[in-house]
């Protein structure tokens, strides 16, 4: 509700309706709102209030109905109270005593004292003390017709009434019903505005008011409660000027009264005037009315003029007797008029006793309430003094006891920290080795990788050549295959030529036994020319046959040793056959030469055979040789490649094994870092729980308490009795009592927000510590897993598949095992990327378990300074509110002091 559209009353009554509103909803429910009518001292209308307000089955009720509610209840009861008031003044006389003085407003000065609070530069109370004497009223005295004066001042107050109070003379139903329209914040037009004075029954209000309004406005609409106030404003102005009218008019009723010339002429006539109407005639007054004082002024003028003369005395004791029979008629007007205004001095006399009797019975009841509101404001401070120093104390305490604790978690931290900075310069001188070997590895990975390469492209190039020389060996084979074929061919050939030829010899040895027989029979011998023509023919023809054959055997390569060897058995047995060469046969001389002849050549023909096979056998072996030395060359270097193939492997299921170990390691590891991670989180999720549970259970105390106080207050406003009424107290000393007070309490505000801006300076510096330390464990964290070797592809999508995956041999391992002296080197430096691995992991290991556990041990010093901070707050805020709520308490209780109380 905005405050700038309410005035000081209504403000007031807000602060008091906001305190009973706990829960800040801007509306009470029934038991809060009997409660604000007894701190309001309603007494029996707030009962009816309490019944007028939830009649409609309503649990809440706002400010805006409650405030309505309020006037219609006081407005509804004001009017039978002055009814009854007016009817007891009535009937009531008392005889004026002339012993008891009647006090006016001259003679309250000598009664000034002393205020009864002051607060600040403000002073509240009465400032005269009235004295306690019986009121006794002087006699009434009543005319029996009101005057003038009086009918126009009812008139006024009547259209007063109406203007100004019809806020208060409307009805109890419609207070909920009018309560959105009478919203001080809405807007309305002229229309509007019209409409919503004749709801209210303000008659009075015309068109050419509310036009004035709105013309005086700058906008063509405004707020409600600013018509209002202008409305109030222009009806006070109109009233003002309208009571100025009215006394002006009395004051000139003795210039502009007029009476009626035959009254003046029966006056003239009783007096013993002659001729009274035409002496009105004679001096200028032939109408019918005319103005006393003119017609005195006629006379005089009349009289003047007549002179001093003898001859005009008749006409001048006629024109005295005139005059004096008009000045005693107006005399008697006078006369009446005096009674008139005696009878209004009366009255407004009476009206003045009962006015003073009734301030009398305020001020007593003032005092009853000051004094009553005293001694409640001294004992409610009494108990705010006390519960401010119990809470004093216990911040004290509490401040103390977190200093402390502050101060341990301090020095833990900082040995923490000294202890972390030496791990971190370990850690740091470690991971600086690890870097060295690491670049020592990777460097010897890098040769190993080239040798590895050459290595591939040697052997690329011995697969390619063995390749060539199996094809070679399997054509060699298929031509030895070929070659075996073709000689067991010739072979079985030369066996039946060999057949052929021993019985071709058989038959010859026969045919030379038998010759030599028929020789040694004297037969004729046959000339040797013949036998060697013969034998030269026949060995042309076996000449020929054996072409053949070195022909076929030329085109089929066969060994033709074995045929010359038969030929050289074959001469053997010849020559070894027994011949007449002793007894001298020519026939057998001639063929024994032809013989020789045949085995000579025969030889020679063997020999350049021989010749030739020998230098066909020499290419042959020649190119045979070079294979088999290439064969047997390939061969040595695929047995010592395969050797050398065989070590790899053992060494790449070695490392195979180790990768694997480390696989499982790191997946372990990571398994136990999830399951840390998640416990880490339920932990602090928990605390995060735990900590919202206490901050809503301290809220709902402190609620709690708020109510128990709002209650207790009431209940020592109602409980306490008025007691006698108490001394005046001095203002220097209460203004220096107050000005103490007001001195404690900013000392001590400002103590409390040294310590709070203390703390929050300290919680800022342990926020710090915390980053930081949250940044070295994130730097090494980095640096951890830098130092980490990347695994290799295959390894990381086994890894991904979800089965643990054995990586290849890799060529740069291959090589540094086949170029290393000794298998341990082999394994050591093949084993060193592994060792890294697992160093770099137990390092990060430990400086995560360190972290974390600086992490938890920063969390919870962080809650610690969070919960001192908000205890801090809450303690601060709970002083103010208390200030503020003895502050309220003592204006209000001050406002309702001064708010008249009815009798």
């Amino acid at each position: 509700m905005a405050s700038a559209s309410m005035n000081p009353y209504e403000e007031q009554l807000y602060s008091v309706f906001k305190t009973f509103d706990v829960d800040n909803e801007e509306a009470l429910d029934r038991s809060s709102v009997l409660q604000l009518c007894d701190t309001l001292q309603l007494e029996d209308r707030g009962a009816a209030l309490v019944d007028t307000l939830f009649e409609r089955q309503s649990d809440r009720i706002t400010f805006t109905q409650f405030r309505n509610g309020l006037l219609s209840v006081l407005g509804s009861e004001s009017v039978p109270h002055s009814e009854r008031s007016e009817s007891k003044k009535t009937d009531v006389v008392v005889q004026p005593d002339a012993s008891s003085p009647t006090h006016s407003d001259d003679d309250s000065s000598g009664r000034e004292v002393a205020p009864k609070f002051v607060f600040g530069s403000k002073k509240y109370g009465r400032r005269s003390r009235p004295q306690r004497v019986a009121s006794e009223e002087s006699p009434r005295h009543r005319v029996a017709s009101e005057s003038r004066l009086d009918c126009v001042r009812a008139r006024q107050r009547m259209r007063c009434k109406r203007s100004a109070s019809a806020m208060e003379s409307r009805d109890d139903s419609t207070v909920d019903d009018d309560a959105a329209d009478l919203d001080h914040d809405r807007r309305v037009n002229r229309d509007r505005a019209l409409a919503l004075c004749r709801g209210l029954h303000m008659h009075g209000v015309d068109q050419c008011l509310v036009d004035r309004i709105f013309e005086a406005s700058s906008s063509e609409e405004i707020t409600v409660g600013e018509f209002f106030d202008q409305l109030n404003s222009s009806l006070t102005n109109s009233i003002a000027a309208s009571l100025d009218g009215v006394t002006g008019n009395e004051n000139a009723t003795l210039k502009n009264d007029v009476v009626l010339s035959d009254t003046v002429a029966e006056a003239w006539d009783r007096a013993g005037v002659e001729r009274p109407r035409r002496l009105l005639i004679e001096l200028g007054f032939a109408t019918s009315v005319l103005r006393p004082y003119e017609l005195e002024r006629a006379l005089d003028e009349e009289l003047r003029a007549l002179g001093t003369t003898t001859d005009a005395s008749e006409a001048r004791s006629l024109l005295l007797l005139a005059a004096h029979a008009l000045a005693r008629m107006r005399l008697d007007s006078a006369w009446r008029l005096l009674d008139v205004a005696r009878a209004e001095r009366d009255k407004l006399r009476d009206d003045l006793t009962e006015a003073n009797r009734r301030a009398r019975m305020l001020a007593q009841d003032v005092d009853e309430n000051h004094a009553r509101i005293e001694a409640e404001l001294k004992s409610s401070l009494k108990q705010v003094e006390a519960r401010h120093a119990e809470a004093v104390r216990a911040a004290a305490t509490e401040t103390a006891a977190e200093r402390e604790r502050a101060a341990a978690a301090q020095s833990a931290l900082e040995h923490e920290a000294a202890r972390r900075a030496e791990i971190e310069a370990k850690l740091r001188a470690e991971i600086s080795s690890l870097r060295q070997r690491i670049d020592e590895v990777q460097e010897r990975m890098k040769a190993a990788e080239a040798r590895a390469a050459q290595v591939e492209r040697e052997q690329a190039k011995l697969q390619e050549e063995a390749r060539e020389a199996e094809a070679r060996g399997a054509q060699l084979a298929e031509r030895e295959r070929a070659a075996a074929a073709d000689l067991s061919a010739r072979a079985h050939e030369l066996r039946a030529e060999n057949q052929r030829l021993r019985d071709r010899c058989d038959e010859l040895c026969s045919a030379l036994e038998a010759g030599a027989a028929r020789c040694a029979a004297g037969a004729p011998a046959v000339s040797w020319r013949d036998e060697v023509a013969m034998t030269s023919s026949h060995a042309q023809a076996k000449l020929e046959e054996c072409d053949l054959s070195l022909l076929m055997s030329e085109r089929k390569p066969l060994d033709s040793r074995e045929i010359f060897e038969k030929l050289k058995c074959v001469f053997k047995n010849i020559n070894d056959l027994p011949t007449s060469a002793e007894v001298g046969c020519p026939s057998c001389r001639n063929l024994g030469e032809a013989i020789k002849t045949m085995q000579r050549i025969v030889k020679d023909i063997s020999e350049e055979l021989s010749t030739e096979s020998l230098v066909s056998n020499t290419l042959f072996k020649t190119e045979v040789a070079l294979q088999t030395e290439s064969d047997v060359n390939n061969g040595e270097e695929m047995e010592s490649l395969k050797k050398e193939l065989q070590d790899l492997k053992q060494k790449y299921e070695i490392d195979k094994q180790n990768s694997s170990a480390l696989i499982k390691e790191l997946e372990s590891s990571l398994e136990q870092m999830k399951v840390e991670y998640d416990r880490c989180e339920e932990y602090w999720a928990s605390k995060l729980e735990d900590e919202r549970e206490a901050f809503a259970d301290e809220q709902r105390a402190g609620d709690e308490r708020l109510a128990e106080l709002s209650r207790a207050i009431a209940d020592y406003e109602r409980q306490f009795a008025p007691r006698a009424r108490l001394p005046p107290i001095d203002e220097g000393a209460l203004e220096l009592q107050v000005t103490a007070l007001e001195d404690e309490f900013a000392h001590y505000r400002t103590e409390k927000e040294a310590e709070i801006a203390t703390k929050v300076e300290e919680i800022k510096q342990l926020k710090g510590k915390v980053e930081e330390l949250e940044r070295q464990q994130a730097a090494g964290e980095a640096r951890a897993r830098e130092s980490v070797p990347e695994r290799p592809p295959h390894v990381l999508v086994a890894h991904e598949r979800g089965a643990p995956a054995a990586p290849p041999a890799h060529p740069a391992h291959l090589l540094h095992a086949a170029a290393a002296p000794c298998a341990p080197g082999r394994c050591a430096a093949l084993l060193c990327p592994a060792a890294c691995a697992c160093a770099c992991g137990a390092c990060g290991a430990r400086w995560r378990a360190g972290a974390a556990a600086g992490a938890r041990e920063a969390g919870a010093l962080r809650a610690r300074a969070a919960r001192a901070e908000r205890a801090a707050q809450r303690l601060h805020a709970r002083l103010a509110a208390a200030d503020l709520l003895v502050k309220d308490l003592y204006l209000e209780n001050c406002r309702l002091a001064h708010l008249p109380r009815l009798p």
